[in-house]
């Protein structure tokens, strides 16, 4: 009689045949005939596997997996296979070695380790499915990648190279995502007021446009007063913002005008600005009794004593 515990199994033998597996519980066996080999089969445990191998671009890399596993099934794991776990090992090997060959060194090192650990994890899975030998695997994890010894340095270099790389990366999509935005409100900014700029513009020319040809009908039937009118006008706006004018005389319709700095006078002008040179009181005189009846000399006098 034997007691086989609840995480236990029992495989029967019979003149050293494999009869029947047995779970928990009590059992009995004839001990002549018969023999039992009981194991854990809810126990996992763990295996190691580590080698220098070639990775798909030609670079000597040492890799290392952990492996844990369990007992699928007792008689195959007693029967089909000599050596439980050096099956495990050569199948672990093979499966390593060819998920390597198809890897890149960047994937091995970066962030591709999760991808082709689980790559390993399936191609073991279905080699040992295909031998029956009763190993179900829970998991695989790959151990970071490191190369040989002798060129470790140049190796941890690489790696620092592709992280500095990562980093710069990451802090030109953060700047990007901080000055875009910035940028994106500017140039809105400036378009919007490039256009109101524009609206006023147009406005503008088109308010002057309808003055001229709100005037144009007039200046149609008497240019000549329209030229004067609009010539006094002229006068007065430009004198109104003017903050100094001088006069030669009292009573003298000579002014010195800034605004007609730099024009050149007509030929009677210049005429009178040679006899003022020489008697201004005379010219101014005579100047007002030539211009006396004209709207511009009354204008002129009507302006010369809002300033005196």
């Amino acid at each position: 009689i034997f007691i086989v515990q609840p995480a236990e199994q029992a495989a029967i033998l019979r003149f050293g045949k494999y009869v029947e597996t047995v779970g928990p519980g009590p059992h009995w066996i004839p001990s002549i005939i018969e023999k039992k080999v009981i194991m854990n089969v809810d126990r996992v445990s763990d295996y190691s596997y580590s080698g220098q191998m070639l990775t798909k671009d030609e670079n000597l890399v040492e890799v290392s997996i952990v492996v844990q596993y369990r007992i699928a099934d007792l008689s195959s794991y007693l029967f089909n296979v000599a050596d439980p776990e050096e099956s495990l090992r050569q199948a672990t090997s093979s499966a390593l070695r060819q998920v390597v060959g198809t890897t890149t060194l960047d994937q091995l090192i970066t962030a591709g380790r999760e991808v082709w650990g689980s790559q390993v994890q399936e191609s073991l899975v279905k080699i040992l499915e295909r031998y029956k030998t009763g190993i179900q695997i829970i998991s695989v994890a790959p151990q970071p990648a490191r190369a040989p010894k002798y060129v470790q340095s140049s190796f941890d270099d690489a790696i620092k190279a592709q992280e500095d790389e990562r980093r710069f990366i990451e802090q030109a999509r953060a700047y990007e995502a901080k000055v875009v935005p910035i940028a994106d409100g500017n140039a809105k900014r400036i378009a919007q007021e490039a256009q109101a700029f524009a609206k006023e513009v147009v406005l503008n020319a088109e308010g002057e446009t309808a003055e001229f040809l709100q005037l144009l009908p007039q200046y149609t039937q008497a240019p000549q007063i329209m030229a004067e009118r609009m010539y006094i006008e002229t006068v007065q706006k430009i004198m109104s913002d003017n903050p100094k004018v001088f006069i030669d005389a009292k009573n003298s319709p000579a002014m010195y005008l800034p605004f007609m700095k730099g024009m050149k006078p007509a030929k009677s002008e210049r005429k009178n600005q040679m006899r003022w040179k020489e008697n201004p009181v005379a010219v101014s005189t005579n100047t007002v009794g030539e211009q006396e009846g004209t709207p511009a000399q009354k204008v002129l006098r009507r302006m010369r004593r809002d300033v005196e």
